[in-house]
């Protein structure tokens, strides 16, 4: 069964908001940079599961982590699925609107089981995929300056 809504609580909270997501999986790399797009205010941090901090970050399983996305609030509080997602948006630009639609009554519970239609059929690639190359927001936020060829 793919783990939904508030899943427990970190014990030591992040300095941001995280998203942790599975890397592996093409389809959440996607969504990840189109939230990374609407996050203009870089209030969020995105962490591939495959990163050790992200379980020290989660207080979750790798393998609980490999069902669905997790969100990490900044008070600890721990949540998976849609869930998740619709924590994320309460700090993206246009958010509320997502949040007010996942917020009329009866729309989370339709919005979980999308979610987990979703996950099953466009779960992880294949790990011999090759992940894509850093999008522009990567670039610009990078810690690291980049070459002059990256430019």
């Amino acid at each position: 069964m793919l783990v939904a809504g508030r899943v427990g609580t970190a014990p030591g909270p992040p300095r941001r908001p995280t998203l942790i997501f599975d890397g592996d999986c093409g389809f959440c790399r996607r969504w990840v940079r189109r939230l990374r797009r609407l996050d203009r205010a870089d209030a969020l941090e995105y962490l591939p599961l495959q990163v050790p901090s992200a379980v020290e970050v989660s207080a979750c399983s790798r393998e609980r982590l490999r069902q669905a996305v997790h969100f990490v609030r900044a008070d600890g509080a721990v949540h998976a699925g849609a869930s998740a997602v619709r924590e994320a948006f309460r700090y993206l630009q246009g958010g509320r609107i997502v949040r007010s639609v996942l917020g009329v009554p009866g729309m989370m519970p339709l919005a979980e089981r999308i979610y987990a239609w979703v996950a099953r059929r466009w779960g992880p690639v294949p790990r011999h995929a090759s992940p894509p190359g850093p999008t522009r927001h990567d670039r610009v936020h990078a810690s690291t300056p980049t070459s002059g060829a990256d430019r």
